[in-house]
């Protein structure tokens, strides 16, 4: 029968639209969780040109990224084509035994560029982009930060032990990394 215009709708359950935030937790999810397993995502298409890559953002509140998170963000990148921005957090300016901050600041740096360059060989050798950045401040803001003035981050990659002990929380999908 055909249907009239003004006539009455059918009664039922209609599906509404997914939000498009939902959309895009469901298909991050969907991606990693097919990253892990060697498979690739149903929507892996080339990159085109003077489009900014997809990130992964790898979080250490230490000085030093641990070898778990290098492997598991490396393993991950590698299989979804992103690049991997590894953020150094620390807090701020803090005293060191001889009262002075400056020195303990510096030696923090020293420390996390020397583990960035391990992290950053390892990236060029298994051909996935990597960057490093460092900042100082509370871990919660400055990762809230960094991923906005990244922009196109699909999700954070951190420690377990570091993320209990540090305690922050992010707006972004977080995955914790153990091991």
């Amino acid at each position: 029968m055909v249907k009239r215009f003004g006539d009455a709708p059918e009664t039922g359950i209609r599906p509404k639209r997914m939000s498009r935030l939902r959309k895009y937790l469901e298909d991050a999810g969907q991606n990693v969780g097919l990253a892990e397993h060697g498979l690739y995502g149903i929507d892996q298409e080339p990159m085109t040109s003077g489009i900014e890559e997809k990130k992964i953002v790898a979080v250490s509140t230490a000085p030093e990224f641990p070898q778990s998170l290098i492997r598991r963000a490396l393993g991950v990148a590698g299989r979804l084509g992103t690049e991997i921005v590894g953020l150094t957090v620390a807090q701020p300016e803090e005293a060191d035994q001889a009262g002075q901050p400056g020195k303990a600041r510096e030696l923090f740096l020293q420390q996390a560029s020397r583990s960035a360059g391990e992290f950053a060989l390892e990236a060029k050798r298994l051909g996935v982009g990597f960057r490093h950045v460092v900042r100082f401040g509370r871990p919660a803001d400055v990762v809230e930060a960094e991923c906005g003035r990244l922009r196109r981050v699909e999700f954070v990659l951190a420690a377990r032990e570091q993320r209990a002990k540090d305690g922050f929380q992010v707006s972004m999908p977080l995955f914790e990394v153990t091991g």
